[in-house]
């Protein structure tokens, strides 16, 4: 089981460009001697040729596994970004070994993951998400109301948050604190990954006068980490189909983190999975540019930012 969290702005679709070429055009002679600040190790550039950009299965609402064999072709490991021939990027990805992060790195990781199936226990699973397929899906953070009354809300469930509050089982200070916490973090990856996305999504965020996913109320004053208005995270083979998103950002982060499923986890299992993970499939595809993210055989954490509103996407499901 892998969890797929990703970022947005909680509000219509504006067509306003924010810097739409946050990981800069692809110049072969810039982008090749650009290096990972943290392991030195260079960026790998992987441009798609003319040939290659249209989807070559059309007829396929889910892509299969031999199309991709046949069609696609694989990035699995270090970082890379992806680029039509000469045009600018639309894709950079990093696999992150877990031997390669500190203690004080794993352990950030895995309190995200407590702190998002903690937040489970409050928000319910999305509906009538057009594109999903299988799975769950949950959102937290700030949404356009659907309340002609109001502006935005919150995502919450009243009769979760009611039953944990007879239980004594919810402290709107700690909420709080942990969301604000899981936020900054989320920030902090985005920051050290691809600084030019979140310069664009922060300005945007500000620009448009909307709420960050850390806000408890708004109107608020920004923090210097705020960056984006909600995020939704996944479990459970979540799968769906080709779309490109509706949201006002151009951007979106997405990171999966492989767990062990919660439904069947001891209480003194390891939280990160990595010996025994056994997800299978799950591939990240970008149809037009044939082209997807392996998750397969990687034992630790994927960052991901695409230009999700005008390049389409799909999350395949785990392979039985």
């Amino acid at each position: 089981m892998a969890p797929f969290v990703r970022n947005g702005s909680g509000a219509p679709v504006e067509r306003r460009v924010v810097d739409n070429d946050a990981l800069h055009p692809c110049d072969p002679s810039s982008v090749s001697k650009q290096n990972d600040a943290k392991d030195n190790k260079k960026i790998h550039l992987y441009y798609v040729s003319l040939s290659h950009q249209r989807d070559p299965r059309p007829d396929e609402k889910i892509t299969s596994q031999e199309t991709l064999k046949l069609y696609y072709h694989c990035l699995s490991f270090g970082t890379c970004v992806i680029a039509p021939t000469d045009q600018a990027a639309f894709c950079k990805a990093k696999w992150i070994p877990s031997n390669s992060m500190t203690p004080g790195e794993l352990n950030g990781w895995e309190k995200l993951v407590c702190h998002l199936l903690e937040r489970t226990e409050h928000v319910n699973p999305v509906k009538g998400n057009g594109t999903q397929t299988g799975g769950m899906m949950w959102a937290d953070g700030w949404r356009k109301s659907s309340d002609p009354g109001q502006l935005v809300g919150r995502f919450c469930s009243l009769p979760k948050m009611k039953d944990a509050i007879l239980r004594a089982q919810y402290n709107p200070v700690s909420e709080a604190a942990g969301i604000q916490e899981a936020s900054d973090f989320i920030s902090f990856q985005l920051q050290n990954f691809a600084p030019g996305v979140f310069d664009s999504t922060r300005q945007l965020l500000i620009d448009g006068n909307y709420p960050s996913m850390a806000h408890m109320e708004y109107p608020a004053p920004y923090t210097a980490n705020d960056f984006a208005s909600f995020l939704t995270f996944t479990m459970y083979n979540f799968f769906n189909q080709p779309h490109q998103d509706q949201d006002v950002n151009l951007w979106t982060l997405v990171i999966w983190i492989p767990i062990f499923s919660p439904k069947t986890r001891a209480e003194n299992n390891p939280i990160l999975a990595d010996e025994g993970f056994d997800m299978m499939g799950g591939q990240f595809t970008f149809q037009e540019f044939q082209v997807y993210l392996d998750l397969e055989d990687f034992r630790s954490v994927t960052l991901c930012v695409f230009k999700s509103n005008s390049v389409t996407h799909q999350t395949l499901r785990e392979k039985h």
